[in-house]
């Protein structure tokens, strides 16, 4: 069941497919990225890179207005989660607060259509970072715009250049989701369950030991995922993934410090992230966080970030693993629950020993 799953959440149909998957996700985050440290201006080309990545992410649909709808949809959706967890985390617990009502959203949104569910999870993520990161270069919201226009644009060329129609959609996984989720919904319990494992990374990082809860929060929210509730072994996948992109990202911060080679190893990191779900949900999980891990890392660098320390990013990331695992599995608990045994009565033996 497991291995069908796969095939059907992340397939990519053709090597033409890959050839413009990996077009798309490189052309895109590299101009707001690249762009933006090259200008002298880090943070704002991390937004914008972001928000690049996500909003191609956010192809969903199967005619060209629905696909290019949800990703206008995913990146005004970024810019307000965004400016929304910026304006709004400076009281005491508002922080967990913002996360704990972008999370419930975001959960309960996940039981509807793909492209609904796909832009009200990168809500989440982006009000999270706007809390908890807060961005003050004026020209972050510049970027997050051009980060935007980048994926669409960048889409509509990959659909003539690659001459694949444009309802032909091997950017996302709708159908496989659709497939792999069919009957498969937690409902509220899931909501509950999603919200709080998020809003817990950030409330109880001083009892755990979380040294920045935002990768424990950022963690949850990505990890744990509707369709993991379908089986748990795919969420098993996803937190194996995340936790071995932190160690190749460390790998790859050991020999490289230069801010632009950091943009442009992140922007293959994010182009091979949508191949490496096809291969294996662990290599896609792992090519994500690589990508976040280097963003993280040209933030460090300008000064608007934490340095990469590997077993401080570890236990964070760990931490947020333990917490989407536990999230899912208390969202299906029932469904491991032992069958309750029938009692039967034992019938009266008739002649000869036999039944009656």
């Amino acid at each position: 069941m497991t291995a069908s799953i796969y095939r059907d959440l992340y397939r990519i149909g053709s090597v033409a497919a890959v050839k413009a998957v990996l077009f798309r996700a490189t052309l895109s985050v590299a101009l707001p990225l690249i762009g933006g440290v090259l200008l002298g201006h880090p943070v704002a080309g991390v937004a914008g890179g972001a928000t690049a990545f996500f909003v191609t992410m956010s192809d969903i649909g199967d005619r060209a207005d629905l696909r290019l709808g949800t990703m206008a949809a995913g990146w005004l959706l970024i810019l307000v989660g965004g400016v929304a967890g910026h304006l709004l985390s400076d009281t005491p617990y508002s922080r967990e607060a913002i996360v704990l009502g972008a999370a419930l959203l975001a959960g309960w949104a996940s039981g509807s259509h793909p492209g609904i569910a796909a832009v009200t999870r990168y809500f989440a993520v982006a009000a999270a970072a706007g809390a908890c990161l807060h961005f003050r270069d004026p020209d972050v919201l510049a970027n997050v715009a051009l980060g935007g226009a980048s994926a669409i644009v960048t889409a509509l060329a990959a659909w003539h250049w690659f001459r694949i129609p444009s309802h032909e959609n091997y950017m996302d996984w709708r159908a496989g989701v659709r497939r792999a989720c069919h009957g498969v919904d937690a409902g509220l319990r899931y909501t509950v369950c999603y919200g709080a494992a998020a809003a817990a990374a950030l409330f109880a990082a001083t009892a755990l030991g979380v040294k920045e809860p935002f990768w424990a929060t950022l963690v949850v929210l990505m990890v744990m995922r509707r369709e993991g509730i379908a089986c748990v072994e795919l969420t098993i996948h996803y937190a194996l993934g995340t936790i071995l992109g932190v160690v190749v990202s460390a790998a790859l911060m050991r020999f490289v410090s230069d801010p632009v080679a950091l943009a442009t190893l992140a922007t293959l990191a994010a182009a091979l992230a949508r191949v490496g779900f096809a291969l294996n949900p662990s290599l896609g999980y792992m090519a994500f966080t690589t990508f976040i891990m280097l963003l993280e890392q040209v933030l460090a660098g300008s000064g608007a970030g934490v340095p990469h320390l590997l077993e401080t990013r570890l236990y964070d990331v760990s931490v947020g693993c333990l917490l989407a695992l536990a999230g899912t599995l208390a969202a299906v608990y029932p469904r491991f629950a032992p069958a309750p045994r029938v009692a039967t009565r034992k019938e009266p033996a008739g002649p000869a020993g036999q039944p009656r």
